[in-house]
């Protein structure tokens, strides 16, 4: 990856090699043994999205305006995962940099895609930018709603959502970025920053219940438990505070782990429908797996991302948390906190 970039650096603008340089060097620093499996894997997809960008600024038969789009996005790609990279930064506010460059990387796909409509294409741009300006200006009172932008970004992204999906997504996501570049402007009065995050709430607010509709609308999925548990165990992972999942978690751990503290809950893979093997990285850095019963971890995921958080937080994985509690209500009658109840709605 490292030398594919250092290739690249010869071919694309002059004003992109700084980020090139960036790009590379985070690279490198995330294969040091400490860094959490999770926060490595999306920097890697991060930069593969970046690299493939850089393929298409560089090609001359791209648009001026397409290029610039990139240009713009890349740079502020790269910034948020050098931000991630940066040493004191706290560990919640490192995971959200690289959650957020993880999730808005895929419009730098649709973005560069020619048969993207202009007005998607805008809104994409629109959303991910407003979302890496609330981490690139350590926004910190707006993490949480940049993160709910990022996830909405990479549905309107997506290849698999429907074309009316992808424009609704696209737009309410730029209208809820522009909302949060008003209420963090350093600029503006208390009293104008007040108003402009109420009206930031409202806008996020409209498109998580927007965000809810389009997924919704593919139903639940038709898998196994096992499979369905394993989906929303990996999601649950990957987006929820790594302190609220131990916390959650705590009565399922094997005595080592609890002894040595789990750092990184990494992911987990189906041993048929009744056990998932999870695998960890522990506080001293060795990593470690153990199986846990599906029965008792998918209520101690719904602790961790209550229903009316659920789409908001995991994105389309959110149907397969749901097909997972409802499933374990059928078979065993075990509750898995507000997620039956939504499940049964969806149902």
């Amino acid at each position: 990856m490292t030398a594919d970039l250092d290739r690249q650096k010869e071919q694309v603008p002059q004003e992109l090699v700084p980020s090139v340089d960036q790009l590379t060097a985070t690279l490198r620093a995330v294969q040091d043994p400490k860094t959490p499996p999770q926060e490595r894997d999306a920097v890697i997809r991060s930069a593969r999205a970046v690299s493939s960008a850089l393929k298409v600024i560089a090609d001359p038969g791209t648009s001026r305006a397409v290029r610039g789009r990139l240009t713009g996005l890349v740079k502020q790609v790269t910034s948020a995962l050098d931000a991630a990279n940066r040493p004191g930064l706290p560990p919640e506010h490192r995971r959200t940099a690289v959650f957020v460059a993880d999730r808005t990387a895929p419009a730098l796909r649709a973005i560069g895609d020619s048969r993207t409509p202009h007005g998607l294409r805008n809104d994409l741009a629109g959303g991910a930018s407003g979302a890496l300006n609330v981490v690139n200006r350590h926004a910190g009172q707006s993490f949480a709603a940049a993160r709910k932008v990022a996830v909405v970004v990479a549905e309107g992204s997506d290849p698999g959502t429907p074309d009316d999906g992808k424009k609704e997504l696209a737009q309410s996501a730029h209208e809820a970025s522009a909302s949060l570049d008003k209420a963090d402007d350093p600029g503006a009065s208390d009293e104008e920053r007040d108003k402009a995050r109420q009206e930031a709430d409202r806008r996020i607010a409209d498109m998580e219940r927007k965000l809810e509709e389009v997924i919704s609308a593919q139903g639940l999925p038709d898998v196994p438990l096992g499979k369905a548990a394993e989906v929303c165990t990996n999601a649950v992972f990957d987006s929820a505070p790594q302190d609220t999942l131990g916390r959650n978690l705590k009565g399922l751990l094997p005595k080592k782990w609890s002894t040595e503290g789990v750092k990184d809950f990494w992911k987990s893979k189906e041993k048929g429908n009744d056990v998932l093997d999870v695998l960890t990285q522990l506080r001293n850095d060795a990593f470690a797996d153990a199986p846990m019963e599906v029965k008792r971890l998918v209520p101690g995921l719904a602790e961790t991302v209550p229903a009316n958080e659920l789409f908001g937080t995991l994105g389309t994985p959110a149907l397969h948390c749901l097909r997972a509690a409802l499933q374990l209500d059928k078979d065993s009658g075990i509750q898995s906190g507000t997620w039956v109840k939504k499940a049964e709605e969806k149902e």
